[in-house]
């Protein structure tokens, strides 16, 4: 088990670090935006996420195919918000490709609930509207079985990433 994690750990490293942007080689991933991305997420039971998401935001609308998007490392926590019994929260850290009409997410999620504890590899995949609007659907893989009573292994997401030259540029798009 921990061979597979660290395997999935490793190539999750190389592919975020060796990502290509089309730009000339001397280009340098800056990493200067910062972004509030809330979002709902239906898996059995209905969930919120809070996250932030440090990473870059582009906008080229002038091409002939525009180029709006974020992309970027994510933190984050997801929670059923329930009190007592089946209270879930979920830690997670992962990295977004949010780009016009497609968005791409891989995760790592650790479950609490009840004492019981799951960690799960998520990767999501969707339709965006220009990076600003993302509606995912994600599969769980599960590590562990952490017997938690409401978090399926199927889910489906709809976020926001909360951005002034993001949400100017949908303005644009009448």
């Amino acid at each position: 088990m921990n061979k597979i994690l660290t395997t999935l750990t490793l190539i999750f490293a190389f592919w975020c670090s060796n990502a290509q942007s089309g730009e000339p080689e001397t280009y340098k991933k800056t990493y200067n935006d910062i972004i509030f991305s809330p979002g709902l997420i239906v898996q059995h039971e209905t969930f919120l996420e809070f996250n932030v998401l440090i990473g870059d935001v582009t906008v080229r609308a002038s091409d002939k195919i525009p180029v709006v998007g974020v992309d970027g490392f994510r933190i984050g926590v997801e929670t059923n918000l329930r009190d007592g019994h089946n209270h879930t929260i979920a830690p997670k850290v992962g990295y977004e490709f949010a780009y016009t009409v497609f968005a791409l997410r891989l995760s790592a999620v650790n479950y609490f609930q009840n004492g019981n504890s799951e960690f799960r590899m998520l990767p999501e995949v969707g339709i965006s509207v220009l990076g600003w609007l993302n509606l995912t659907y994600g599969y769980g893989i599960p590590f562990n079985n952490g017997h938690l009573n409401n978090v399926s292994n199927h889910r489906v997401g709809l976020s926001f990433n909360l951005d002034r030259r993001l949400s100017d540029e949908l303005g644009t798009w009448k």
